[in-house]
């Protein structure tokens, strides 16, 4: 395959969310590859230019999976990815959300994102999810779509491996009664979650955007709110910065 001018538009048709194929950017090599490994790799596009090395490797990868490989100049890269310096790897990955049944049905944590609008912050609390063994993410409508282009590489092609559903708040709130679950709301005022000594099993964190806070939904839904305590002259923190601080206390125990 070649990135001509017709595959360039389709792949930024694809990366602005306005293409009706159900698939994803993703850029950069380590990224690429974990895809790669994981299955969920439909397109692979190498720079022409890039290392004899890392080209033999991801295409033996490609290989393995049967996976369709295109080759563009320099400048098609510079164009498509979304990186100040481009490492000259795109793929086009398949869309991994997955149901609410399954995402709660799985043990162990899970992370609410309830309106979390910025791709960046996303991109971020999958990667702690990632780093704090949570079994996945329940998206609520309104939070930024964790397979788009900015927080797919905010996450490092992490949102790719973790479970993950998409549903609104009052969705989300009506299945993790179903399920028994536990839901606690990270909330600024919240009791202070250094002083819990240990989070239920199975429990659904619910985290809202810096500004709105949490949805009605997921404030009705929380048997309990916990917060971080902070300097008077600071009114809050970001959300991947809080969540970040909450996950290291109340999953700590399992990652040691």
């Amino acid at each position: 395959m070649i990135l001509g001018r017709a595959q360039r538009a389709r792949i930024q048709q694809i990366a602005r969310g306005r293409s009706d194929e159900p698939l994803r950017l993703l850029e950069g090599a380590k990224a690429v590859r974990d895809a790669l490994d994981a299955g969920v790799v439909k397109e692979l596009w190498l720079r022409r230019d890039l290392e004899p090395e890392l080209a033999t490797d991801l295409r033996a990868r490609a290989l393995r999976g049967r996976v369709p490989v295109g080759e563009g100049d320099p400048g098609d890269f510079d164009r498509l990815g979304g990186t100040v310096s481009p490492q000259g790897v795109l793929a086009l990955v398949a869309d991994t959300a997955t149901t609410l049944d399954a995402v709660l049905g799985a043990e162990g944590a899970l992370l609410w994102l309830d309106g979390i609008q910025d791709p960046g912050n996303v991109g971020a609390v999958v990667r702690v999810a990632a780093a704090f063994d949570v079994a996945g993410l329940l998206v609520g409508h309104g939070s930024a779509d964790p397979l788009g282009h900015k927080a797919l590489r905010a996450s490092a092609g992490l949102a790719l491996t973790l479970p993950f559903a998409r549903a609104s708040a009052a969705e989300i709130a009506a299945a993790c009664e179903a399920r028994d679950r536990t839901v606690w709301a990270l909330d600024v005022g919240g009791d202070d979650v250094f002083e819990v000594a240990a989070a239920p099993s199975g429990l659904v964190l619910a985290l809202g955007a810096e500004g709105p806070g949490l949805s009605d939904s997921a404030r009705a839904a929380a048997a309990r709110r916990v917060g971080i305590p902070l300097a008077p002259s600071v009114e809050s923190l970001n959300a991947a910065v809080a969540v970040g601080i909450a996950a290291a206390w109340l999953f700590r125990r399992t990652v040691r």
